[in-house]
């Protein structure tokens, strides 16, 4: 295995389990910053709704480091 392609493999497995993660984070702030939002002080409500835009650009480059990883190895980009 060359040297970029075992690159591309750890590239790809780090961008899976950071789309894993921030998903799961987005979920978490969403359901924080609106159907459970009358269980936390305004300032937990804002701070939500911030890190539901933050994380959403997080996911999207996790999911774009995962395409160019699949790309560079040959697989199906999906």
């Amino acid at each position: 295995m060359s040297s970029s392609t075992q690159r591309f493999q750890t590239l790809l497995s780090v961008s899976n389990i950071a789309l894993l993660l921030t998903a799961t984070l987005m979920l978490v702030s969403v359901i924080m910053a609106y159907p459970l939002a009358d269980k936390f002080s305004l300032p937990v409500q804002i701070a939500a709704h911030i890190s539901t835009i933050l994380i959403a650009a997080f996911l999207k480059i996790s999911y774009v480091t995962r395409c160019l990883a699949q790309y560079n190895l040959g697989l199906e980009v999906r």
